[in-house]
């Protein structure tokens, strides 16, 4: 006892400074919002820019992510306004956060809900819209367009929020994320964020903007949209949540000064560093606006005495398998694999089957099962998001090494070659095989014998 009566006693600098002003609340949705303003200690120094940089933390907030501040208004709004029923239902299409946050107040209020959502999305944020209660329909394009018909096969009972086109969107960024930093910061000479609907960056910079009206408001955008880069070349990322291309009606771009693109590469390779060098444990997008952040700050020569705000828009929980896992950096080749002694491999075949989808077909929410077609081309039932190794990659024939990494986190890996067509100037993948570990292992096996 002694013991603990010292320690308690003893006045130490280092212990953490507890808030003692906290209060009981009736509801996990009393703490959406108020999220930390943190500033970035050692990232600025070694990307050699003398600026300032704080970061607004919404991966915080209760779902994780700053969806949940719409989602909350969006559904206040709506009962409110009396559209909210015994009976309701919710359908919504999303990226994934938007997806989280409705599922999470749907479970709140005891609402079924169905989630509308690109493949390209990860299984973690699926795994958690499942776990409150969500149905979750994951497909290979036409997610706005499924999300609608659901709604109007009953229109009476299913309501569609569409963040898209809700004025909550950009009002709640401007009523309650943008005052949070203004209540927070002295001045903000520059505000980075990335944008999906546009209802964050808008919200956001229009309240900076009011305040300090010489705040440059900039966009970080991933290499391959074209929501802001109008004369960039489009193509596939892997970034989840931000970017894209359309016409975005809750998008405000006179309130956007400027924009950064930023690589696959360069938004992951910065989450990692965020959570390494400032224990921030927060997503690709999160990472691309800090990339983003930085090129900016050189660009316009935003120096000593100037302070930056980037938007953390989500964190690290729906990423588990995705840029946190070493192997899955690496078979993108985004980092290379630890040093292996093998020999370099040069190609193998295997094979799949149908099994996943001809045992979980899809259903769409009042309507009846796909049955599986075993008449169906082939072609039909491609797994487009699969791994590949080019045999002439931009670092060269891979190694076994390599493609033993890859096989931690899939069943398969393709094999081929790499080309470019230069009258669509188009980059295309020759498949010349299919790798499991199998083959590996036999690999490795056969080598010993010599």
């Amino acid at each position: 006892m002694s013991n603990l009566v010292n320690i308690t006693r003893r006045d130490n600098p280092n212990t953490i400074k507890l808030r003692l002003n906290q209060n009981v609340h009736n509801s996990i949705l009393d703490y959406v919002g108020n999220t930390p303003l943190v500033k970035l200690n050692k990232i600025p120094k070694k990307h050699g820019v003398e600026c300032a940089i704080f970061v607004k933390c919404e991966f915080m907030n209760p779902a994780g992510s700053i969806k949940d501040r719409i989602g909350v208004a969006m559904m206040q709004d709506a009962k409110s306004a009396g559209v909210i029923k015994e009976n309701t239902e919710f359908v919504e299409e999303t990226s994934g956060n938007t997806g989280i946050a409705i599922a999470f107040n749907a479970a709140i209020l005891g609402k079924k809900c169905t989630i509308v959502m690109d493949e390209k999305n990860s299984s973690e944020k699926v795994d958690t819209m499942r776990l409150m209660g969500a149905e979750v329909l994951k497909l290979k394009g036409g997610e706005i367009e499924v999300a609608r018909q659901i709604k109007d096969k009953k229109p009476n009972t299913v309501v569609m929020l569409d963040q898209f086109v809700n004025h909550n969107n950009p009002r709640i960024h401007y009523d309650t994320t943008g005052a949070e930093i203004v209540s927070a910061m002295e001045k903000v000479d520059m505000a980075v964020m990335g944008a999906g609907t546009g209802g964050t960056i808008s919200g956001i910079g229009l309240k900076l903007k009011e305040t300090y009206p010489d705040c440059l408001v900039v966009a970080g955008e991933p290499e391959g949209s074209i929501m802001f880069n109008k004369f960039g070349k489009e193509h596939p990322f892997l970034v989840e949540g931000i970017g894209g291309h359309g016409n975005l009606i809750v998008l405000d771009r006179s309130i956007v000064d400027h924009f950064e693109d930023v690589t696959d590469q360069e938004s992951f390779l910065m989450a990692r560093e965020l959570a390494k060098e400032e224990g921030i444990l927060c997503g690709g997008s999160s990472g691309c606006a800090v990339a983003a952040a930085i090129k900016a700050a050189r660009r316009f020569n935003i120096g000593a005495g100037k302070n930056v705000v980037v938007v953390l828009l989500d964190g690290i929980r729906n990423y588990m398998t995705k840029f946190v896992t070493d192997q899955w950096m690496e078979a993108r080749l985004f980092m290379d694999p630890p040093e292996r002694t093998m020999r370099r491999f040069i190609g193998a075949i295997s094979k799949d089957s149908l099994r996943n989808f001809a045992t979980n077909p899809l259903k769409l929410p009042n309507s009846t099962t796909e049955e599986f077609n075993f008449e169906d081309p082939v072609t039909k039932h491609l797994a487009k998001d699969c791994y590949t190794l080019a045999e002439n990659g931009k670092k060269g024939k891979p190694t076994i090494g390599l493609l033993s990494r890859i096989l931690d986190i899939t069943r398969f890996v393709i094999v081929g070659e790499e080309g470019h067509d230069n009258d669509t100037d188009s980059d295309y993948f020759i498949p010349k095989g299919v790798v499991t570990g199998s083959d590996v292992l036999q690999y490795i096996y056969e080598l010993r014998k010599y």
